[in-house]
């Protein structure tokens, strides 16, 4: 699966010869760091949805 960009494959190979890192390296920490960042983004989304779902169910009641 190699659906990298050419300029992205170019700034990989910079960066593993600038750092001393092999490129597998930086794609490896690059995934694991996106993915969390992914997760919490989802996580916090699915907070505020649920805060929204009880908000609107606040007021549903408070209209009774």
């Amino acid at each position: 699966m190699n659906t990298l960009t050419k300029q992205t494959r170019i700034n990989i190979k910079n960066a593993s010869k600038v750092l001393g890192v092999e490129e597998a390296d930086i794609l490896e920490r690059a995934s694991v760091f996106y993915l969390d960042a992914i997760q919490k983004d989802i996580e916090l989304k699915k907070e505020f949805d649920f805060w929204d779902y009880l908000s609107d169910e606040a007021l549903a009641k408070s209209r009774l």
